[in-house]
């Protein structure tokens, strides 16, 4: 898996998935190796770090104990308590 170019503290958190299957990739575009699908509703988790690539964020998450990257866009953060 690639590694993470950039550090956005305000990005960490817990983010669901909002697309029907969003493709956990083992670096930042879509030519990028598949590690796997994480299905709508699933939850997953970011400390902040992201590579830009196809003119977005892609976030460096962890789901179910794999790393890789996931595009911002199908990613909704979830609100602090």
């Amino acid at each position: 898996v690639d590694a993470a170019q950039n550090k956005d503290k305000s990005l960490a958190g817990v983010y669901t998935i909002t697309a029907s299957a969003l493709r956990l990739r083992a670096g930042a575009g879509t030519d990028k190796k598949i590690l796997l699908e994480m299905p709508r509703g699933e939850k997953a988790q970011c400390y902040g770090y992201y590579t830009n690539a196809e003119g977005m964020k892609w976030l460096y998450i962890m789901y179910k104990g794999t790393v890789g990257f996931a595009s911002s866009k199908y990613l909704k953060k979830e609100r602090g308590i």
